[in-house]
């Protein structure tokens, strides 16, 4: 069958959208790490509308140090690819060509890796490229997310320290860009981070001057000062890549297009704004640039990233395969809104263009979409980076205002339950988590008790903030209701709650 390609985008349906301007004069503008799923169906679909704005030198290398090899898969289709957006039995299938052939990067193992180490930091010091964007995943940036410093002792870390010119970590990377940059007396790249971690740019850049206080502690005033971090929202619901996916979209266009991705119509992208950046016009296709990131990320993070880690684990212990499975059911349905409308909500901040009761609706609606296959396990992975944000911050603040935070507490010990699952499972791997090391020793530490489990691993301070044993009786009720989820008892613990609301 044909590859998709620059000779075959003849052969494809007339009604998939097709670039709109001259892809053989686009030039490299933006590096971007981390070339997954989400980055090629939201950052990319916003930036092919704004190649077809504004044209200019703007085109996109991806550069992945980590699997997949977005290289093996990119380079035969010179770059080109399709994003699908689904909703119902709807689907719009766009071609992009925003992303340059034959620069993508990615090996994993030696003695490659330093190789492509070096051709990744040596495309990224060319002074075409001004932006840096990255979505590398809440582990990426090897911060202790209790905290959101640098996590010193990270293998990857403690490498970057002895070898710094091959790094292996995000911070060690970014900072052995920033160098090569001053060596060759050039001007530094704006760094973007769009994952979801609270206070993105600012978290990369007190990973990176932490981590310059070991390497090159002379430069850390002028990374401190000169260097732009821009924080990010980013929200699209994307799910992996199917194999049924790629299988139908082969079906329907006579093409194969191995990098296919899939994801909601829905999209939104606030990024921080610095007047020093030079960007392209995103903010003339949709994207808000703006001074107080936070309170659109806050809202964000605990509505839908809030609403998914409440209801995946409870999902996934509950054998549902996808969060529409989930959502599809009114128990479920009820009490992950309920959970946000009653202990959520009256916490937030109202931000401009939002209307927080029409969100927490429009969240339901988009994770109820059987459209979008989003795995259940897919969203429980590295969970243990995701709930201090999620649950445990908003539990927190429902405490301190005197509000009711009985369904956070059930959603904090379903984590507990599926932690302490994974951790007794060494045949699993669907699920990882950077976490389950400490979970097994926790595990086998307590003997198997879920209870004992429990004290132990509220005892790490990576992911649990000492507040917790400051509430009373929380504790007590976690492994209450703990106990009842290992008993399979979620559905009774559901309607129990919404009875009482």
């Amino acid at each position: 069958m044909p590859v998709l390609n620059t000779r075959n985008i003849a052969l494809l349906p007339e009604n998939v959208q097709r670039p709109q301007y001259d892809r053989e004069s686009l030039t490299p503008g933006i590096v971007h790490l981390g070339s997954g799923a989400f980055h090629r169906t939201h950052l990319m679909d916003f930036h092919e509308d704004t190649l077809e704005h504004q044209f200019g030198a703007w085109g996109v290398i991806g550069i992945n140090l980590r699997a997949p090899d977005i290289g093996a898969v990119m380079t035969p289709q010179e770059g080109l690819y399709c994003r699908q957006l689904r909703f119902g039995k709807e689907h719009q299938t766009r071609l992009i060509g925003g992303l340059l052939a034959g620069k993508s990067v990615s090996h994993l193992n030696e003695p490659l890796r330093r190789k492509s180490v070096r051709k990744a930091l040596e495309i990224i010091d060319a002074p075409e490229i001004k932006v840096v964007s990255m979505t590398v995943t809440e582990k990426g940036y090897c911060h202790t997310p209790s905290t959101g410093f640098l996590q010193e002792d990270h293998p990857d870390i403690v490498h970057d320290i002895k070898y710094p010119r091959y790094p292996l970590s995000v911070p060690g990377f970014v900072l052995e860009i920033i160098q090569m940059r001053l060596c060759s007396d050039q001007i530094f790249p704006t760094f973007i981070s769009c994952d979801n971690v609270p206070a993105n740019g600012k978290t990369l850049k007190n990973c990176v001057l932490k981590l310059a206080e070991q390497v090159c502690p002379n430069l850390v005033p002028r990374i401190a000062n000169e260097v732009i971090f821009l924080s990010t929202m980013v929200d699209r619901i994307v799910p992996a890549t199917r194999k049924i996916d790629i299988s139908k979209f082969k079906s329907w266009t006579g093409v194969s297009d191995a990098a296919l991705v899939v994801g909601e119509p829905y999209r939104m992208w606030v990024i921080e704004d610095d007047k020093r950046a030079q960007l392209p016009a995103w903010h003339e296709v949709g994207a808000l640039i703006i001074n107080n990131v936070h309170d659109y990320e806050l809202v964000k993070m605990r509505v839908v990233n809030g609403m998914q880690t409440s209801l995946t684990h409870l999902g996934h212990l509950s054998n549902f395969k996808y969060m529409s499975d989930v959502f599809g059911n009114e128990i479920f349905r009820e009490f992950g809104r309920t959970l946000i409308m009653k202990e959520v909500l009256p916490n937030l901040p109202q931000v401009k263009g939002i209307v927080l009761k029409n969100y927490v609706n429009e969240t339901v609606d988009r994770l109820m979409n059987p459209a979008i296959k989003h795995r259940t396990a897919q969203i429980s992975t590295d969970g243990s980076q995701k709930i201090r944000h999620r649950l445990l911050d908003p539990l927190h603040d429902s405490f301190k205002t005197g509000i009711p935070k009985n369904g956070l507490t059930i959603s904090v010990a379903a984590w507990l339950v599926h932690i302490f699952e994974l951790g007794g499972d060494v045949n699993q791997k669907e699920i990882s988590d950077p976490f389950l090391s400490v979970a097994i020793r926790a595990r086998k530490a307590s003997k198997n008790n879920l209870s004992h489990f429990i004290d132990e691993l509220i005892k790490e301070r990576t992911v649990f903030p000492q507040w917790l044993n400051e509430i009373p009786n929380l504790i007590g009720e976690i492994k209450a209701i703990a106990d009842q989820i290992q008993k399979q008892h979620v559905d009774k613990i559901l309607r129990e709650y919404l009875s009482n609301h």
